[in-house]
């Protein structure tokens, strides 16, 4: 699978080819790794996240990954026509602001496949607060 390549300058998470990706492997933790390089951490964030935490008996809370489209990161296309896939929960910080562009004189096809599974403790809700809710 391809990794993402970054462009501190213009704020551009580049997807290079037309093919699957996964938001956790392809994305997340390609960008740790390019803001340990150089002088890349410099830069805004790309991505901020939550989950990933054991809470026993095998299970993980399911990761949830947000680019950080509200301090100007957008991930671009690449330069091919066809559908790319992308496989994880991957959401805008800023959901009013576009996360994702094309690249000039392709016609790339995004789908997102996110997961539903999340865990919760099947306890019920209790107001330590009152008046609260």
């Amino acid at each position: 699978m391809p990794a993402a390549t970054f462009d501190g300058p213009n704020l551009i998470i580049k997807l290079p080819s037309v093919e699957d990706y996964d938001a956790g492997k392809d994305l997340y933790s390609r960008w740790k790794d390019w803001v340990a390089e150089s002088d890349n951490a410099k830069y805004p964030i790309a991505f901020e996240t939550t989950g990933g935490d054991d809470i026993g008996g095998g299970q993980t809370i399911a990761p949830y990954f947000f680019c950080r489209n509200d301090k100007g990161w957008r991930i671009e296309m690449p330069n091919g026509n066809g559908e790319i896939v992308l496989t994880g929960n991957l959401f805008p910080r800023d959901a009013s602001q576009s996360l994702f562009q094309q690249s000039p004189g392709f016609d790339a096809f995004l789908r997102q496949e996110v997961s539903s599974r999340s865990t919760v403790i099947g306890l019920p809700f209790v107001n330590l607060i009152p008046g609260l809710f």
